[in-house]
């Protein structure tokens, strides 16, 4: 089974959001101004990309998520409890079907990290390798788009 993009970005978000306090909102395109804690902003992925083989190349992509509270060490304590709850799973994230279920399959990501950017807000940031075969690669940036937004819409569906 080829794990695509969408599937890998929709596993890290469904990863925090199961792990994630009852109760806990998540906010993907902007922050409300008057936004609910405790809460979990996805910002948009950023990549980088590397040639793998002679036929396909390499996109590492590198998701930072905040996280949001009333205090520091709350924020603190949710965001290093998320870091090692993967790192207690070996930095691997399951990976489910459209339908929800496990596939038995896991995504591999880097040790997270975590840093405050801001009051009450401390950001957990991992990474994830993605491979694409040039041939059967579309436009880039269209599938970034097209992926980021399903994987939103798939969790978003679930909460309700």
């Amino acid at each position: 089974m080829n794990v695509n993009l969408e599937q890998s970005l929709a596993a890290v978000v469904r990863f925090i959001q199961d792990n994630s306090e009852e109760g806990t909102q998540l906010y993907f395109d902007e922050i409300p101004e008057n936004f609910y804690v405790p809460s979990v902003y996805f910002q948009i992925p950023y990549s980088a990309g590397r040639k793998a083989t002679l036929s396909s190349y390499c996109t590492t992509m590198t998701m930072n998520i905040w996280f949001m509270a009333h205090l520091d060490w709350d924020a603190q304590v949710v965001a290093a409890s998320m870091r090692d709850e993967i790192m207690l799973n070996d930095c691997q994230v399951p990976i489910v079907d459209e339908d929800g279920k496990a596939t038995g399959k896991a995504l591999r990501v880097t040790p997270p990290t975590t840093r405050k950017v801001d009051e009450g807000i401390v950001q957990l940031s991992l990474s994830f390798d993605v491979y694409f075969q040039p041939e059967a690669q579309r436009t880039k940036m269209q599938k970034f788009y097209l992926a980021w937004q399903n994987a939103k819409q798939e969790i978003q569906n679930r909460r309700l």
